[in-house]
């Protein structure tokens, strides 16, 4: 019986094997890489419009897990069907040409999906814009295996499937290095894609140089390159009215907006999808209602403020309004995103309060590295997207440190976003619940409207009662403290149900996509 016939291949004859396989193991080190750098910076392109939450991740990675499934597939049957360097030439070729498009369809659809949830959301965009890319990529691998077991005769076909392997797990490695310690903090999230896909066009010409495909030939994929590189580059993102200042930074696209003329303009920190503070320039008053309530201190007799933490730079104006209350007092402010400092000093009045020392770096890092320091105030306003307060600032163990560094009299004020009533308050009843595990006293403050509805809800945490502060004072009708005082909510009216965030369980974000699918 006659042996069936091997599928064809196009291995030049007179190319040295050894020549060709280095070529190979380029491609697939560089593919590797590729691949890495296409996912870390896809989540910097998603989380202006979804938000730096783990859905948006975890959107991300299922896509590209669902597209190397696939492409290991598709790469593995299409070498069966012709085992060719061509065949790299343009699946490469393909992910190049689609990569570079991504900076374009993504300002022109993710918009359109900025309603459908965090879940819906960043599933359905990464599907769009990472799907047919990672299938493509995907099959680089398994067609290589094949190649380079033919440079040798199909002698060592193992040896071929392991070394291709490596050099694929070793370049998605490099890129996952190269990603997170070097590009995202040099270049736009544009450029990176841009450059990715001018890497991956290059390693296609290469390919098809080993398969002495006529330059004439390879002339449509060049020009379709061309094209999808210059449409990449001129790709705008929505435009925000009255920009003035606008940055990619590691951690956020960070955005200065001013309203009015002077002397009454008014400047607001846009990061991602979110206002994060504002400022009237005139005198660094503060605009937004709830950021007011730096002033807690002020409101009860005797307390002594040597030292605050502010957890979450905003656009610095609660820190320098204290600072200059307070000018006595050390202000520290502990924000993630240096480039965010160095925004608040560039147009935020940073510079004129030597005494609010900004520190780059994550909140809860901080407090566990100064353990000697007390503050009497601490205010949490941390968050990373739509209304995603990071989990890890959002614990009974997170808070257990918090009320740690609190000297005796010391108070903790946080922000959280959540309706008071109805399934939209789960998330505050969850924080009453975990708050109410470490600190003995605990106040409430809604800063918005219909109880039922998301706003900002205050939560003081405490040792002392400060119950006497809010129904037993009196303040000047219309003042700032009489307008604090009277949004206290009984206790009548907090939610009640809630489960302790822990450290080991934490449902944050799922309760937050939970009360965004209500809306």
């Amino acid at each position: 019986m006659s042996k069936p016939a091997k599928p064809a291949a196009s291995i030049p004859e007179a190319e040295a094997p050894r020549h060709a396989q280095w070529c190979l193991a380029l491609i697939c080190f560089l593919a590797g890489a590729a691949i890495m750098v296409i996912e870390i910076s896809a989540y910097r392109l998603l989380a202006p419009t979804f938000g730096n939450s783990a859905f948006t991740w975890t959107a991300l990675i299922g896509v590209v897990l669902i597209a190397f499934s696939a492409g290991g597939y598709l790469g593995g049957w299409l070498a069966e069907k012709k085992s060719d360097f061509a065949l790299l030439g343009w699946l490469l070729a393909g992910a190049s040409v689609l990569t570079m498009f991504v900076p374009l369809f993504n300002s022109g659809l993710a918009p359109s999906f900025e309603r459908s949830g965090l879940i819906a959301g960043p599933l359905m965009i990464s599907i769009l814009l990472f799907l047919i890319p990672g299938v493509l990529l995907g099959a680089v691998s398994p067609a290589s295996v094949r190649l380079f077991s033919l440079l040798s005769k199909d002698a060592h076909v193992g040896f071929a499937a392991g070394t291709i392997s490596m050099l694929g797990s070793l370049g998605s490695f490099v890129g996952t290095l190269l990603s997170g310690f070097y590009l995202l903090s040099n270049f736009g999230v544009k450029s990176i894609f841009l450059g990715t896909g001018l890497v991956l066009l290059c390693l296609a010409g290469l390919a098809f140089y080993i398969a002495r495909n006529p330059i004439k030939s390879q002339l449509p994929i060049w020009l379709s390159g061309l094209v999808a590189g210059g449409m990449g580059l001129g790709a705008q993102d929505r435009a925000l009215a009255n920009v003035i200042y606008e940055h990619d930074s590691y951690y956020h696209r960070i955005q200065v907006l001013e309203q009015g003329s002077a002397p009454h303009t008014e400047r607001y920190l846009h990061l991602d999808s979110t206002i994060e503070g504002g400022m009237r320039m005139r005198d660094g008053g503060i605009v937004l209602d709830y950021q007011k309530f730096w002033q807690l201190p002020q409101m009860k007799p005797g307390f002594d403020l040597k030292r605050a933490l502010f957890i979450g730079a905003g656009a610095f104006g609660m820190p320098e309004r204290m600072s200059a209350q307070y000018p006595q007092a050390t202000i520290d402010v502990s924000e993630i995103d240096p480039e965010v400092i160095a925004t608040g000093r560039k147009f935020f009045k940073l510079d004129e309060f030597p005494q609010v020392k900004a520190h780059a770096g994550d909140a809860r890092r901080f407090l566990r590295q100064n353990a000697d320091v007390k503050y009497d105030f601490i205010f949490g306003d941390a968050y990373n997207g739509i209304r995603q307060i990071p989990v890890h600032l959002a614990s009974k163990e997170f808070f257990q440190l918090v009320h740690d560094r609190l000297s005796p009299q010391g108070i903790f004020v946080m922000n959280v976003i959540s309706a008071v009533e109805g399934p939209r308050g789960e998330l505050l009843a969850g924080m009453v619940k975990t708050l109410q595990e470490v600190f003995p006293h605990l106040e409430l403050f809604s800063v918005g409207g219909a109880l039922d509805q998301p706003q900002n809800v205050m939560l003081l945490a405490s040792r002392e009662s400060w119950q006497a502060v809010f129904t037993e004072a009196s303040y000047v009708p219309g003042s700032e403290q009489d307008r604090i005082a009277r949004r206290r909510l009984q206790p009548a009216r907090w939610p009640a149900g809630g489960v302790v965030f822990t450290d080991d369980l934490n449902p944050v974000d799922a309760i937050i996509a939970r009360g965004l699918m209500l809306e």
